[in-house]
């Protein structure tokens, strides 16, 4: 933050104005650009999502010379986009596979035979996030080869497409940077300007920020003491803090400088406007 004092003509008022560095803008611009990119891929990968939230249904019957027929429905979008359905004729086995890849991963599918070939209609190779249990696969496949060879009606077997909250993860994955940069830019890009009146016997504090501008106000006779310390940054290098220090405020108001020259020059003038002492930290 670069910090100048600015005192008016009667010498009964000082101000000091503080903005962003150019460094800071030009990270912020770069960043923003960077975060932002995400929001424009991220219509068309939501609905993609959403659209695959649903439910299949595998329902199989006899046809009218007793041969069984096998269709199933897939929904889409929780039931609001149109379903798709997909007929299989002369079903006359399903079967149950489970493995084991090389990764370790366990991996299940169901097939039905027909005359002439045969046919995935489940896999969690395809969809990984399917969400139904292998022994309750197992036993469908069990039921559906009794039901070939028994002569009943009906059977189906439902079970959801995709678990809600994995399909919706990426898009609140691309949420999650544009969001994470509004704060960035929250916390760094803004503007303080104090001013110290003492015909008026205020402190005006102003934060000015990208939600708008904050404006607190405080007795110059509240003020109890200034001090100027040292610390060391995360990236080594050194930040010098001026902290005002005011009855009934739990934390002290905060200015940061990187120039001890300038921290020390505005440090000893508000001092002298306001006839208070400077602790001066900055040797130790």
């Amino acid at each position: 933050m670069e910090y100048n004092i600015v005192p008016s003509e009667d010498r009964q008022k000082i101000t000091i104005k503080g903005k962003p560095e150019v460094i800071i803008i030009v990270f912020l611009s770069i960043w923003g650009s960077a975060c932002m990119t995400p929001l424009f891929s991220f219509p068309f990968i939501a609905y993609d999502s959403l659209y695959s939230i649903g439910t299949k249904t595998l329902s199989c019957e006899r046809n009218t010379s007793k041969k069984v027929v096998c269709k199933q429905t897939s929904g889409h979008l929780l039931g609001y986009a149109k379903s798709e359905d997909t007929t299989w004729q002369n079903v006359s086995k399903a079967y149950f596979h489970f493995v084991t890849n090389k990764k370790g991963r366990d991996e299940q599918w169901i097939t039905l035979t027909t005359n002439d070939k045969e046919i995935t209609i489940f896999s969690d190779r395809m969809s990984p996030y399917l969400n139904i249990e292998s022994v309750e696969l197992a036993s469908w496949v069990e039921k559906f080869n009794k039901f070939v060879v028994s002569g009943d009606g009906k059977i189906e077997l439902t079970y959801s497409a995709s678990q809600q909250w994995q399909v919706i993860l990426l898009p609140l994955l691309l949420l999650l940077f544009p969001i994470v940069g509004l704060f960035i830019t929250y916390f760094l890009l803004q503007w303080h300007c104090l001013t110290f009146d003492r015909d008026e016997k205020y402190l005006i504090w102003e934060v000015q920020t990208i939600f708008g501008r904050k404006k607190y106000q405080f007795l110059l006779m509240d003020i109890r003491e200034i001090i100027l310390t040292k610390t060391r940054g995360s990236k080594g290098g050194i930040l010098y803090y001026l902290k005002i220090y005011i009855s009934g405020k739990k934390s002290p108001i905060p200015l940061v400088f990187i120039s001890i020259t300038i921290a020390q020059n505005i440090a000893q003038s508000l001092g002298r406007f306001l006839r208070i002492n400077v602790q001066d930290l900055t040797d130790r």
